[in-house]
């Protein structure tokens, strides 16, 4: 009787187990740099990416008939890799130029269809500039 019971016990376990690497390893979504999305571009079978990236010029704006946002994104680093993305949907407050995003789709036709697009915040850190003064140390 207690031999089943172990027997029964580890293999729920390992079933639970296999069951959540199942549910992880279909939902999660490999990352890459733009550089590295290009390079690998030749291969077909692209799952669903995600891309960190720093915005560049331009970026264009649409709110009719739909919410269409396109801009491109290269290396955050730099870098001459630059990949073009479209996004259906409300533009992000944060939003702008020189700003690093993460966007999260689908690589078709050397374009990322985004599904997601989340900004990343400025730091509220901002060092101080040697040789300045504030307007509170002028008065």
């Amino acid at each position: 009787m207690g031999r089943v019971f172990i027997s029964l016990v580890v293999f729920f376990i390992v079933v639970g187990a296999v069951l959540v690497f199942q549910a992880t390893r279909g939902t999660s979504s490999l990352v890459l740099m733009p550089s590295e999305l290009i390079a690998r571009a030749h291969a077909s079978d692209l799952p669903r990416i995600r891309v960190g990236g720093r915005v560049v010029d331009p970026i264009q704006y649409q709110t009719e008939p739909v919410f269409l946002l396109s801009f491109s994104v290269r290396d955050p680093k730099g870098g001459d890799a630059v990949v073009p993305v479209e996004y259906r949907g409300l533009r992000p407050d944060m939003f702008q130029v020189g700003r690093d995003v993460l966007i999260d789709g689908d690589f078709v036709g050397g374009v990322i269809k985004a599904a997601k697009l989340q900004t990343q915040c400025p730091s509220k850190y901002e060092p101080a500039v040697p040789g300045a003064t504030s307007a509170a140390e002028g008065s």
